[in-house]
């Protein structure tokens, strides 16, 4: 007991001794997070502050190891975890710390995030199994190491991206710790128990600043090297234990970063369609500031769902088989209805989405069919008439309204050939108009004109756009006059047939000038 009061109270009285000292370092440096739109404080704030987290828990853990007593022996049975543990956390540290200093590309935290975890693996710490004690075990076989690295990955980037409002990712982090401290002194893993109280120590010491108002923030620095201890470390809890307990628990204490980054993410992908790593303030603390909660009780709440989530965890180290499933989906429903009330018209707009999204993808691929068969007919084109063929046959199965080809001559522009459709697909009249000046093979230039139906949504006649502009790009029109001129004075009956200009139709050429 002593070893434990010891570490605990130690990392927390030398975190509050250093975050003062690294403010002051930070602000001499101008090593500090500036105010923007998606900042919530309005003056500058130190931003380094992870870096009492790693020197305060390595000042007490490491002298462990050298203990004479139970808690010695047990990290020294465990030091090849242990340390790749720590040595893997410390080069997180450092390319957050980086990101920090000099920014960082996401991808590239994301590869050395990767390349962490695989060491974790290769220490012997993996997901070899999913079981509930003896009622239920299902071994992971070749795909222990991909899920062990995924959920070291998960719990590195939801604590970062939780990170949005003061104390906020530091408080979560103290729930976990000390709910791992628990279930590592309910089995007995003294080592894993000393090394979360450790960190539950320093993010405890470092709290009283960054609480709101904040003093300090942890950085990516903090977030990184908390968010990896805490994966990595319930991995290697996880494999003294059963493994639902081991890690259905973390997971129900951090369900909220978990969740809320996995429903952002969706929602950027599908529904706004843009980078998953791109900012936004669609956050669950976003939302519940837009509901008229001032800072700090956001947080209390956000503390509140977490610890309710942390309660139901170690209920879950009292219960066998069935009743631990049931205590899970119980949390887990829990969960899913706080987001499910303040995220409600979110999830119908994803749904909405996906099915739009659906849609567009189906024609695109269609589109891109046609698209390359047409280009292997231009590419065969040894004629003008092949060549027109070719584009009739794009338009046709593009279902394009009409489209012709038009030759300046004396200044003005003449219709060459044209092709109309006679099929009624549509239900209404909307359609785009598009004109394509193209320079011809010399110095004579032509126009093509086309007529896309705009029925559905304007992103596919925008995309049927550019794919004939791609294409008049690859193949411009051959110089054939002669049979040109023949085309037009030709009436075919496949709908090849010359067309005059009219109001209502293409636009003329005193149209196309103005």
């Amino acid at each position: 007991m002593k070893t434990y009061l010891t570490v605990y109270f130690g990392t927390l009285l030398l975190a509050m001794f250093l975050v003062p000292i690294v403010s002051r370092l930070a602000k001499r440096y101008r090593l500090v997070d500036s105010p923007g739109p998606r900042k919530v404080h309005k003056t500058p704030i130190p931003r380094i502050g992870g870096i009492v987290f790693i020197v305060s828990t390595l000042a007490l853990v490491l002298p462990v190891f050298l203990l004479n007593n139970n808690i010695g022996q047990s990290f020294r049975e465990s030091r090849t975890e242990f340390i790749v543990l720590l040595v893997g956390a410390g080069f997180i540290f450092m390319v957050g710390l980086f990101d920090d200093l000099f920014s960082v590309r996401g991808y590239i935290k994301l590869l050395c995030l990767i390349a962490a975890s695989l060491t974790i693996c290769a220490s012997g710490a993996t997901m070899r199994s999913i079981s509930v004690g003896t009622w239920f075990v299902l071994e992971t076989g070749w795909a222990a190491w991909p899920l062990t690295v995924f959920w070291i990955v998960t719990i590195t980037v939801c604590l970062s991206v939780i990170d949005g409002l003061d104390g906020l990712a530091a408080g979560i982090a103290a729930i976990v710790c000390g709910s791992i401290v628990l279930l590592a002194l309910w089995v007995g893993q003294a080592a894993m128990a000393v090394l979360m109280l450790a960190l539950l120590g320093s993010v405890t010491g470092f709290l009283f600043f960054n609480f709101y108002p904040a003093k300090i923030f942890m950085g990516d620095c903090g977030s990184m090297f908390l968010g990896f201890m805490i994966g990595a470390g319930s991995i290697i809890y996880q494999t003294k234990t059963s493994t639902l307990v081991g890690l259905a628990i973390p997971f129900l204490i951090m369900g909220i970063p978990i969740l809320d980054t996995g429903f952002v993410i969706i929602g950027r992908r599908f529904l706004e369609r843009r980078s998953i790593l791109s900012p936004d303030q669609n956050h669950l603390h976003h939302r519940l500031l837009n509901l008229g909660l001032n800072h700090r009780t956001v947080v209390i709440v956000i503390y509140a769902v977490t610890a309710i989530g942390a309660s139901i965890g170690v209920f879950m180290l009292t219960t066998e088989g069935g009743w631990s499933i049931g205590l899970l989906v119980g949390g887990l429903l829990l969960l899913f209805s706080i987001f499910a009330c303040l995220h409600g018209r979110r999830y119908r707009g994803i749904l909405i989405a996906l099915k739009r999204n659906w849609a567009i993808a189906r024609e695109a691929r269609k589109e891109k069919h046609n698209f390359e068969n047409a280009q292997l007919r231009m590419r065969e084109s040894r004629s003008f008439r092949a060549w027109w063929e070719a584009v009739c046959v794009m338009a046709k199965k593009m279902h394009f309204q009409s489209i012709g080809v038009w030759k300046r001559c004396n200044g003005h522009y003449v219709n060459t050939c044209a092709w109309n459709t006679t099929e009624d697909i549509f239900t209404t009249d909307k359609t785009m108009k598009l004109i394509l000046p193209l320079n011809g093979n010399g110095t004579e230039e032509w126009e093509i004109r086309a007529r896309i139906w705009a029925d559905s949504y304007l992103e596919l006649s925008g995309r049927q756009a550019m794919l004939l502009g791609r294409l008049m790009d690859e193949f411009p029109p051959p110089e054939q006059e002669k049979e040109a001129e023949a085309l037009g004075q030709r009436a075919d009956t496949t709908h090849l047939s010359t067309i005059k200009e009219k109001a209502g139709d293409l636009p003329s050429e005193e149209e196309r000038k103005n």
